[in-house]
């Protein structure tokens, strides 16, 4: 184990050497990797809520404090943390369309792959290793880089670990700039809580690392008061210390990681039987294969001297098989130890030198880079780039709603959870829904509770029917619920398609309508 020579030590012996990331080397692989990252454009079943309620606050001129949505918490205390997100949406979307938010997805996907980029370069590292550690990650979070706030998480959490890197590595950094950046994370998203996550592990391990080489603790308590600086920051936005309630109760919830797949552990996940296609194995094969990889090569390469970036790389790890939607984290920080300990590796097999400058290797002709950018950009054509149209991959009521417009029905409606976004969209306002997307913002704990009972058809599910002034129930086939309204005859099957079931009160105008229950047809859905 090489514990290295003191910071000091280290800064004075080192030879003046010049370290180049692939975006110094060659641009073309790392627009390569962007395009690859940014092939999946789908419609995620928030993206409606998020421009509706984006534009609702750029009409208002202020935050949207009170919940206007629903009917189950009507009134009750929004605290909105993607608030900026959203707002940014919307501007993009009425100002672009939906060729707008995909240019802004793709500018977000090429900010996080190009700080991976920069983070990898940070070390001694041969080219090599950096171009095929950044691919891989590149193929392993194009499931995640999709239209949902998240994307700015992982743009900002690629910014910090660029900066870790480069104080890992010793080349010096402004640590500061981590403040700014959390403080405007708190306002983007919720996911600043990884940011500072990393920060501590990192400040703890450096300061580990510090106190075993005798330097002292003077550079880890200037750690540790940035890391307190960029929390307290954190408190900078609308909300004040709501943010971080809201993010507790996101953590907390018993029922996230029951209704939101992307909350699920990694491996109970993986034991569902239901994902095991092939396209989601593969999905978890590379992300699983990664945060092997960096175990084995650091153990084959027997050096620690980076022990602060293995640090937040083991944090970002725990929290992927602890959550799902935490793997892209764990991506974004394996990068940059993975390509040195894997160089290092490599080197002790005889595979490639220990290390060099990356732009040593011998670079790609005019004409193979010529070819690089045109294939990438062929690719973000083939996936849609210019399309103006965003392909939903769920199914979603638009033929019960269009059903609904053609009779003039207006009412509460209690939902499927992953259509709630969607039906604000579509029937707001004049019609509320019982839940949505919001549910760690906005609903209560008594709401959510009657709702998974009720979805799950569980003990007490009934209960539901007669405690919310429900005018309508519009569920998939496939919804267990679906038991608990064929217990109550006051419920009448009123329109069914493929996709969905809507029933009404069996005394309502709507439950007289003529030749009901209407067998419909679904079209396909997409945004908008």
């Amino acid at each position: 184990m090489r514990a290295g020579p003191s910071r000091s030590a280290a800064s004075a012996t080192a030879p003046a050497r010049h370290r180049a990331s692939l975006l110094h080397y060659s641009p073309v692989l790392v627009i390569a990797a962007i395009a690859i990252a940014d092939t999946a454009r789908f419609v995620d079943p928030d993206l409606w809520g998020h421009i509706t309620f984006g534009r609702a606050i750029l009409a208002q001129g202020h935050l949207v404090l009170r919940d206007p949505y629903s009917y189950s918490a009507a009134g009750h205390l929004w605290f909105n943390h993607e608030w900026l997100s959203e707002v940014i949406d919307a501007l993009v979307f009425n100002g672009l369309g939906v060729f707008g938010l995909k240019l802004l997805k793709l500018c977000v996907v090429a900010i996080t792959i190009a700080f991976v980029a920069l983070a990898e370069g940070e070390p001694d590292t041969l080219a090599l290793a950096q171009l095929s550690v950044l691919v891989v990650s590149a193929v392993a979070i194009i499931p995640d880089m999709q239209f949902r706030p998240q994307i700015f998480s992982f743009a900002l959490f690629s910014i910090l670990m660029f900066i870790l890197a480069r104080d890992t590595y010793r080349r010096g950094a402004a640590l500061w700039i981590a403040i700014p950046v959390l403080a405007l994370w708190a306002n983007l998203h919720g996911g600043f809580i990884m940011g500072i996550a990393a920060l501590g592990a990192y400040t703890c391990a450096s300061a580990a690392c510090d106190w075993m080489r005798g330097d002292g603790l003077r550079r880890s308590a200037g750690l540790g008061a940035i890391t307190i600086g960029a929390t307290g920051a954190t408190l900078l936005t609308p909300y004040g210390i709501g943010t971080w309630i809201v993010v507790g109760h996101a953590l907390n919830n018993p029922y996230t990681r029951v209704a939101v797949a992307d909350w699920q552990p990694l491996f109970r996940f993986l034991a569902d039987s239901d994902s095991r296609s092939a396209g989601i194995l593969l999905y978890n094969a590379l992300p699983l294969g990664l945060m092997v990889a960096l175990p084995v090569a650091v153990a084959i390469s027997r050096d620690f001297t980076d022990l602060p970036m293995l640090a937040v790389s083991a944090v970002m790890c725990a929290a992927a098989i602890v959550a799902m939607r935490n793997v892209p984290f764990a991506i974004i920080a394996i990068a940059s130890p993975l390509a040195r300990h894997g160089a290092i590796a490599s080197s002790r097999f005889g595979l490639s030198a220990a290390s060099g400058e990356a732009s040593e290797a011998p670079r790609a002709n005019l004409m193979t880079q010529l070819l690089l950018v045109l294939a990438a950009f062929a690719l973000l054509v083939e996936t849609g780039l210019f399309s103006n149209r965003l392909t939903a991959r769920e199914k979603y009521p638009a033929g019960a709603i269009a059903f609904m417009r053609s009779h003039d029905l207006h009412g509460n409606i209690l939902d499927n959870f992953l259509w709630g976004e969607y039906l604000i969209w579509h029937m707001s306002p004049g019609s509320e829904v019982f839940i949505d997307g919001r549910y760690d913002t906005v609903y209560p704990q008594d709401v959510l509770r009657a709702f998974m009972l009720f979805h799950f058809d569980q003990p007490g599910a009934d209960a539901i029917l007669a405690r919310w002034p429900h005018g309508y129930v519009m569920l998939s086939p496939d919804d267990l619920a679906n038991r608990v309204i064929a217990r109550h005859p006051e419920w009448k099957l009123i329109y069914r398609d493929h996709d969905t079931l809507l029933y009404a009160r069996a005394g309502s105008a709507a439950a007289k309508i003529a030749g009901v229950p209407i067998e419909g047809v679904n079209p396909p859905t997409a945004f908008p």
